[in-house]
């Protein structure tokens, strides 16, 4: 597979689309791995930082409401 920007082998995946990328575009960003209820009271999430980004796709900076997750 080859580097989205320049066509060279790539080192990794974008987390958030898919696209390879080498070792000279990869980008960083947190990614959302889980969200839970914890203790049937608050909703929690699990997240991991610094996962790869390709740095063309832009994830949302809002969060999405998703009211019927949260089951209110």
């Amino acid at each position: 597979m080859n580097c989205w920007h320049c066509e060279r082998p790539a080192h990794g995946v974008c987390v958030f689309y898919g696209r390879a990328v080498c070792r000279d575009h990869i980008k960083t960003m947190p990614f959302l791995l889980s969200i839970y209820r914890h203790n049937d009271t608050k909703l929690r999430a699990i997240a991991v930082d610094d996962t790869l980004h390709c740095g063309v796709c832009r994830p949302r900076e809002t969060p999405l409401l998703m009211e019927e997750l949260d089951g209110d």
